[in-house]
């Protein structure tokens, strides 16, 4: 007769062999294309992309903060919104707020300034899965006129404390529309969108094509302090 230490001896052994067994059959390469991730051949492991690392830290245990062009002050974006299925992230200049009278904050728009990083045209510009990777995506700035200035901006993202930071910034222009990022070479990126044209108004759709490349500058994994966008 089992005693009760050969009983809970016995399913302990019947856990772990049920847990190899289900862990056996989710790291297989069909298995691991079903969950989106990505298989590593050599070890026989079901990754996950880095992208999907960094947006599910980011889009919440971890939010990213935006450099206000305004004061340098930090917006937190720490709400995840869905617009013509394009994914941002949105915050708000607290900063600002606090500034100003909020009653005219409320009444009038005075001193808003709300972020909205486009999360739908994020790209990855490092392979690093250690210390600090790199990526680039694009955000919008709306202040209190309603002004909407659209921005290619520098990210790097620490894999140890899972934090991203704001390196630089670069201007695209005001009400820019179907922004694209796309890689060059190694070092360089290619912003593309649509700007208002010279005879254009505000309630036309942009017209005017416009390419923006840069060449990234201090990529590296140990540290980020040197890593900068310049213009070509």
């Amino acid at each position: 007769m089992l005693t009760t230490f050969h009983k809970v001896l016995l399913g302990l052994i019947l856990i772990v062999i049920v847990a190899y067994f289900l862990q056996s059959r989710a790291n297989t390469p069909q298995a691991c294309a079903n969950i989106e991730g990505l298989w590593d051949a050599s070890e026989q492991v079901c990754k996950t992309p880095t992208e999907k690392v960094i947006f599910q830290s980011l889009s919440k245990p971890h939010p990213v903060s935006i450099l206000s062009p305004e004061d340098q002050s930090l917006i937190v974006l720490d709400k995840v919104e869905l617009v013509d299925k394009t994914i941002y992230f949105r915050g708000q200049n607290t900063k600002l707020l606090k500034a100003g009278n909020l009653s005219t904050v409320n009444n009038e728009g005075n001193k808003r300034e709300i972020v909205y990083m486009n999360m739908s045209h994020f790209q990855l510009l490092t392979t690093n899965t250690k210390q600090l990777t790199y990526f680039a995506v694009p955000f919008i700035v709306n202040n209190e006129k309603n002004d909407a200035y659209s921005y290619a901006g520098l990210f790097s993202y620490d894999f140890n404390s899972h934090q991203a930071k704001h390196l630089d910034s670069l201007l695209l222009g005001e009400h820019v529309r179907e922004t694209e990022i796309s890689p060059v070479k190694e070092d360089q990126l290619t912003f593309t969108f649509k700007s208002y044209g010279s005879e254009q108004v505000l309630t036309d759709y942009p017209n005017k094509s416009n390419t923006l490349v840069v060449k990234l500058i201090g990529l590296d994994s140990n540290s980020d302090e040197k890593a900068m966008f310049s213009k070509l």
